[in-house]
């Protein structure tokens, strides 16, 4: 089937709410697969997480720079996956900070803001309560901070640090 680019098989044997496995295997095509989402090229791995429906996608990501309003400004983007939402804002924003706890996922958003030509883009491989609390820790000022969580949510460590330590002229939650 010429539509299928890639088949992964991911065993996940833990007893846990995570529905992937740590290891995956390519059994025909290629490792990763892109997609071009509002105008820019993104690379995923079968660990990324990336939206499904790419059409509302590019919906809801205009709509959350709608409301952060990232012109010049500092964008903390947590829970930031393959990087998409805070990409998205890069040519606008003097920065973008990306902080992600899945290796694949912040090895794609390293990649999507090369193969972009976004140069003011910097992504953590991290807890987002622990990634907040380093930045805070160096004495970094987001003006505005984007989570998009799992279904969990935000832990109340990581919501204090943003009011606390960070004060954002804006938070967006996307969810």
């Amino acid at each position: 089937f010429e539509a299928i680019k890639s088949i992964v098989i991911n065993e996940n044997t833990e007893k846990t709410n995570v529905i992937l496995g740590k290891n995956c295997e390519t059994s025909g095509g290629e490792d990763n697969i892109e997609d071009v989402l509002c105008g820019g090229k993104i690379r995923l791995s079968p660990l990324s997480f990336y939206q499904v429906n790419r059409d509302m996608a590019e919906v809801l990501y205009e709509k959350a720079a709608e409301y952060a309003e990232p012109k010049g400004k500092t964008v903390l983007d947590l829970y930031c996956g393959a990087g998409t939402i805070g990409l998205s804002m890069a040519k606008t924003a003097k920065k973008i900070i990306g902080a992600e706890i899945v290796p694949d996922a912040v090895r794609d958003a390293k990649i999507n803001a090369e193969i972009n030509g976004i140069n003011n883009a910097e992504f953590i491989c991290a807890d987002a309560a622990a990634a907040a609390k380093q930045l805070a820790e160096r004495g970094e000022k987001p003006d505005v901070v984007i989570v998009d969580p799992p279904r969990k949510g935000c832990d109340e460590e990581l919501l204090n640090t943003i009011a606390n330590d960070f004060s954002p002229e804006r938070i967006v939650y996307v969810s």
